[in-house]
């Protein structure tokens, strides 16, 4: 060592650097830039990974800058296309994010037709409540359990909801039913509506508006609260809560976001051990920093997804939408209201855990980063490679997990698709027959498919799919009348270019002749004019075409 050099340090400090690093051989000084690089990786999951409680792990995270947004979202990103309410006269111009991932639009192939049955798995999962497990399935779930402790009579924590008949008798402990619960099938069947104001989740209206069982018995609602499972926990706790409130959307347990998570939060701490090992204390402050530095920052975004719900229980029509695409392709939804509000009618919100502080945290995470990119560059050389490698697999991960669909991100396990398309219209984006006009992929077959599923026309005229000619209006009573025949075999498309032809081959007429008297002197001419024959431009259809909106980022959704 030089007489000008300092003498080396002792004890703790002798961890961290001192002096200048001139030595020569391979150098890691690039590692700073591994931790910002990746940013569009990263961007794409940022909101899907601050939705879940595991986004608050202190772990590193490829360009944690990619959090530090200065405005959050206040609504999920939406797909362009014209929606329109069968009955409700609905009419919108895009379509919710959690509809999307359900039936992708971007997968349709032009002037393709689906008919989608979408309903709640149970049907009283609405008002923002999932029905947990029923003490039965429970017992039956650690019956294994219970014999070992010998608590074969209890269940605590339990929560189940269910209808108890209010009679004198039951409050003098005689018990109109034996001392037996009534359960929610037997009590909808009573009903004066059936098992609909049940499977409206109405059961707390039903004790609020006086609704009563047989016998004028009342009926009353009863929850007994229960302990959280650990997969409920990390999903969302807020679903858990049993209120008449909007539903939260939790994502899935085995989200690969969950997973990523883990596993860094794993490599987070090999890090810090093999720094303390090769006693780099610029390695575990820079390590600590910027795990902190992603909680902070997550927890400054950490959200929920809101569905909107129905407040009152009354009889409304069915909530079917159809759902016409740039492209030319429609899709038929039959649900309720209640399914159709979550989903297409209703809007989905973005609400906030920390709502008064989110900039105080995202300018400490700004912070926190800083720092920990400068003790970055003043680790030792295996610090330097071994969070270097982590960095470079992190990267590749999320990457990866760009190419993974939307579904597996979220938990829609609430929802139950069917696909119930007739046969006779599942091939309608591809050639059926000979036919050069019935047989051929085309924007006025599959219209008429979706006028012979919904027996309903109005929602053509709403959404725009026709002209308003007098050409089109004639065509669409036609097929009106042919649907509520059940004509299936209807020739539309041979109709349509007959109705057409038809007001292009009329011939014009001429207008009236007029007098026109000047004092005492009066003239008579004929008029040249010519009634204007058909524009061929106004009878293209659609009338009203999908506007693309304007490209923006979707916050990581």
């Amino acid at each position: 060592m030089a007489d000008s050099d300092p003498p080396a340090p002792t004890g703790a400090a002798a961890w961290f650097p001192y002096g200048k690093n001139d030595e020569t051989g391979w150098r890691f000084d690039v590692i700073t830039l591994l931790a910002v690089i990746g940013e569009s990786s990263v961007a794409v999951h940022a909101q899907t990974m601050t939705v879940s409680t595991l986004c608050l792990l202190p772990r590193i995270i490829p360009a944690p800058q990619a959090l530090l947004r200065p405005v959050r979202p206040q609504r999920l990103p939406e797909v362009t296309a014209k929606m329109a309410g069968v009955y409700g006269g609905v009419v919108l111009d895009t379509v919710g994010f959690f509809a999307n991932i359900m039936h992708p639009l971007e997968e349709l192939k032009p002037f393709a037709f689906k008919v989608l049955e979408i309903k709640h798995k149970d049907p009283r999962a609405v008002h923002g409540w999932t029905p947990p497990a029923t003490v039965k399935q429970r017992r039956e779930r650690f019956a294994w359990l219970r014999g070992l402790v010998g608590r074969a009579n209890k269940d605590k924590g339990k929560e189940e909801m269910e209808i108890l008949p209010r009679t004198t008798r039951d409050r003098d402990g005689n018990g109109g039913n034996g001392g037996r619960h009534v359960t929610f099938e037997e009590t909808a069947a009573t009903l004066p509506n059936g098992s609909q104001d049940i499977e409206m989740g109405s059961a707390a209206a039903a004790t609020s508006t006086g609704t009563e069982g047989p016998g004028g018995e009342g009926l009353k609602l009863r929850t007994v609260s229960r302990r959280p499972t650990f997969s409920e926990i990390i999903a969302n706790p807020a679903t858990m809560v049993n209120k008449q409130e909007r539903y939260a959307v939790p994502p899935a347990v085995w989200s690969p976001l969950h997973v990523v998570s883990v596993v860094s939060f794993v490599f987070t701490i090999g890090l810090l051990v093999a720094a303390g090992i090769w006693e780099d204390g610029a390695a575990i402050l820079a390590i600590v920093l910027i795990s902190l530095a992603s909680t902070v920052t997550c927890y400054a975004s950490y959200w929920r997804p809101l569905l909107m719900h129905r407040p009152t229980t009354n009889q409304v029509p069915p909530g079917d939408v159809v759902i016409r695409t740039r492209e030319g392709a429609f899709v038929l939804i039959r649900c309720r209201e209640e399914v159709a509000r979550e989903l297409y009618s209703g809007t989905e919100e973005c609400q906030y855990v920390s709502t008064t502080y989110h900039r105080v945290f995202m300018g400490l995470g700004m912070v926190l980063l800083m720092v920990a990119v400068v003790l970055l560059g003043n680790c030792n050389w295996n610090s330097q490679a071994f969070i270097g490698g982590t960095y470079i697999f992190l990267n590749g991960v999320y990457w990866l997990m760009g190419l993974v669909p939307p579904r597996y991100f979220w938990d829609l396990s609430r929802y139950d698709v069917k696909d119930i398309t007739p046969e006779d219209a599942k091939d309608a984006h591809i050639q059926t027959n000979q036919d050069p006009r019935e047989g051929a992929p085309s924007f006025t077959r599959t219209l008429w498919f979706a006028i012979r599923e919904t027996r309903h026309v109005a929602w053509v005229e709403r959404s725009g799919a026709m002209p308003g000619t007098d050409q089109w209006k004639k065509w669409l009573a036609e097929a009106k009348d042919a649907a509520w025949k059940s004509d299936r075999t209807w020739q539309a498309v041979t109709r349509k270019n007959e109705i057409m032809r038809e007001g292009l081959d009329a011939p014009s007429s001429p207008t009236s002749t007029t007098e026109v008297g000047i004092g005492a002197a009066a003239e008579r001419r004929s008029s040249s004019a010519q009634t204007p024959r058909p524009d061929p431009a106004e009878q293209v259809a659609p009338l009203t075409a999908i506007q693309p909106l304007a490209r923006t980022a979707t916050g990581g959704l």
